[in-house]
C-alpha cells in the first residue's frame, strides 16, 4: 500500500511538471521574443529536466530525490513564465497605441461662485470659431442635451480674444481643448489662480497612421521611420498637448543604421492643417500627434511608419531601470536642477538623465534650444545603447514597468517582440548619427496666435535639404557618415 502511495504521489508530481512544461513551451512560442537557436536548447533542456525526474521517481533508490527536483523545477518554470507574460503584457499595454484624447473644459472666474456647469446655463459662452470646433461642438452639444436648454453662444478668432473675453466679463464661460492650457498660461501668468473649471469632456479620436494590411507583409529588416514625440513633463501620453521635443529616429535594420533627426519646437513652417499658414512645429501637437506627424512628412517629403509619445517625467525611471547609462555631453556645465556634467562622456542616473534633458537656458548653450534638441539625441542614443546590450535582460520586467505609462506607440506588440528576437539573434552593431535642422530666430504671428507675435525659428532650407538627404541615404541603405559640428547659433528660442 505504501509502495502504491508513492507511485501516487510521483504520478502527480509527474504530471503536474508535464503540464507546467508545455505551458511553458507554449508561452515561449506565443511571446516569440526568442531565436530559433535559443529556443531549440530551451526546447530540448525542460524537457530533458522532465525525463530526467520522471525517471528518478520511478526508481526505488531516488524517487526522493526525483520528487525535490520536480518540485524545484515547476517553481522555477512558473516564476520564469510569471516574469515572461509581465515583460510581454508591459509590451502590449504600451504598444498598438492609435487613440488621441481631446479633453475639452468649460471655464469661469475663480471669484464666480457657480460650482457647476448647471448653474451656469444662462450665461454667454464664448468659443474659438474654427480651431478645433469639432470638439468644442461636442461638448456644446453634451451640455445642451443633458440640461435640454440652448447655450448663447459668442465665437471668437484665437485663444487670446477668448481668455480676454472672459477677463472682461463680455462672456461669463470659455469653452476650449486643455492642450492650448500651456499657450494660455505663457501669456496669462495668473489664468491658473484667477480661473476655475467648472466641468470636463473627453474626445477619443482613432489615428490611422499604420497600413495594417502592408505591416504584416513587412520584412523584419525593412527600413522604417518612428516620430518620437516629447510631451511635457506632467502631461498625459494619449492628451493633446504641445509637442516640446520632436525627433525622427530613420532605422535600416539591415545596415544596423539609426539616424535621430532633431527638429526646433520653434520651428516656423505650414502645418497640415493651417491651409498654408505657418505656425510653431511645437504647437501642432495642439492638433494631436496625427497632425505633428503630417506637418513633419510634408517638411521632409517622406512618410511616417510608426510613433511614439514619451513622457519625460518617466525618463528618470526608464533611466534608473536600465541601471543608468552613459550619455555624452557637448559642453561642461551645471544645470538648474543641481547634476554637472563634463564635457565628453557621463555616467547618469534617472535624476541626472531628467536633469541634462530640461537644460536649455544655461550661458553655455549658445543655441538654446537647439543644444536641448542635441541633448534630447545624445540620451536617446545613450538609452538605445544600453537597451540592445545584453545586460538589459537582469533588469528587464523593471524597465518594462517603467515604460508603462511613460511611454506609448503605434507599433504593434509582434512587430516589437520581432525586433527584440532579431536583436538577440544577429547581436547587430548599431551605429547611430544624429542632425539637426537649423534657422534664424525671430517674431511672427501664427496659426495658432493669430492676434499677437511669437518667438519663432525661420527654417534654414539648405539644412532642411541635407536631412532630406541623409533620410533618404539611411532608407536606401546606404552608408551615412555624420559630419561633426559644434558651431551653435546665438538666437535663443523662448518658451512661448
Amino acid at each position: 500500500m505504501s509502495h502504491l502511495l508513492k507511485k501516487k504521489l510521483s504520478f502527480i508530481f509527474i504530471i503536474l511538471q508535464f503540464v507546467i512544461t508545455l505551458g511553458v513551451i507554449g508561452l515561449v512560442l506565443y511571446v516569440d521574443m526568442l531565436p530559433d537557436k535559443y529556443l531549440l536548447v530551451f526546447v530540448l533542456g525542460v524537457i530533458f529536466l522532465l525525463l530526467y525526474t520522471f525517471f528518478s521517481q520511478m526508481s526505488k533508490r531516488l524517487y526522493i530525490l526525483g520528487r525535490v527536483l520536480s518540485v524545484i523545477f515547476c517553481v522555477v518554470l512558473c516564476i520564469g513564465s510569471a516574469y515572461l507574460w509581465r515583460g510581454y503584457a508591459a509590451i502590449s499595454n504600451m504598444s498598438a497605441v492609435n487613440v488621441k484624447v481631446d479633453e475639452m473644459s468649460a471655464i469661469v472666474l475663480a471669484e464666480d461662485k457657480a460650482q457647476s456647469i448647471s448653474e451656469v446655463l444662462d450665461y454667454k459662452f464664448g468659443i474659438l470659431e474654427t480651431i478645433g470646433r469639432e470638439y468644442t461642438d461636442s461638448m456644446i452639444q453634451t451640455i445642451e442635451e443633458d440640461n435640454d436648454k440652448k447655450l448663447s453662444i459668442v465665437s471668437y478668432n484665437d485663444i487670446q480674444t477668448l481668455v480676454n473675453a472672459l477677463y472682461s466679463k463680455e462672456v461669463g464661460v470659455i469653452v476650449f481643448n486643455e492642450a492650448f492650457r500651456e499657450v494660455i498660461t505663457d501669456y496669462f501668468k495668473d489664468f491658473e489662480t484667477t480661473t476655475k473649471v467648472l466641468g470636463n469632456h473627453k474626445v477619443e479620436t482613432v489615428i490611422d497612421v499604420e497600413d495594417e494590411e502592408k505591416d504584416e507583409e513587412d520584412t523584419i529588416t525593412k527600413p522604417f521611420v518612428l516620430y518620437c514625440s516629447g510631451i511635457d513633463a506632467y502631461g498625459a501620453l494619449a492628451k493633446t498637448s504641445r509637442s516640446d521635443v520632436n525627433i525622427l529616429a530613420v532605422v535600416n535594420p539591415q545596415t544596423a543604421q539609426i539616424l535621430l533627426v532633431n527638429t526646433p519646437r520653434d520651428y516656423f513652417i505650414p502645418l497640415s492643417i493651417s491651409n498654408g499658414a505657418r505656425d510653431k512645429l511645437t504647437h501642432a501637437g495642439i492638433y494631436g500627434v496625427d497632425v505633428s506627424i503630417e506637418t513633419l512628412e510634408m517638411l521632409y517629403d517622406i512618410d511616417i511608419d510608426y510613433y511614439a509619445r514619451v513622457n519625460f517625467s518617466g525618463l528618470q525611471d526608464i533611466v534608473d531601470a536600465l541601471g543608468g547609462v552613459k550619455v555624452y555631453s557637448d559642453y561642461t556645465f551645471t544645470s538648474d536642477w543641481g547634476p554637472s556634467f563634463k564635457e565628453g562622456y557621463n555616467n547618469v542616473n534617472g535624476k541626472q538623465a531628467l536633469a541634462f534633458c530640461r537644460e536649455r537656458h544655461h550661458l553655455e548653450f549658445a543655441g538654446g534650444d537647439r543644444q536641448r534638441g542635441r541633448n534630447h539625441q545624445h540620451m536617446i542614443s545613450a538609452i538605445l545603447d544600453k537597451a540592445t546590450s545584453p545586460s538589459i535582460l537582469k533588469n528587464f520586467n523593471k524597465l518594462m514597468k517603467s515604460l508603462e505609462g511613460a511611454f506609448e506607440t503605434s507599433m504593434k506588440t509582434k512587430k516589437i517582440t520581432k525586433y527584440a528576437k532579431y536583436q538577440l539573434e544577429e547581436m547587430p552593431k548599431w551605429t547611430i548619427n544624429s542632425i539637426s535642422v537649423d534657422g534664424t530666430g525671430g517674431r511672427e504671428y501664427t496659426y495658432s496666435l493669430p492676434s499677437r507675435s511669437s518667438y519663432v525659428m525661420y527654417p534654414d532650407d539648405n539644412t532642411v535639404n541635407e536631412a532630406r538627404s541623409a533620410i533618404k541615404k539611411i532608407l536606401s541603405g546606404q552608408k551615412f557618415k555624420n559630419k561633426k559640428n559644434k558651431k551653435n547659433n546665438n538666437n535663443n528660442s523662448s518658451s512661448n
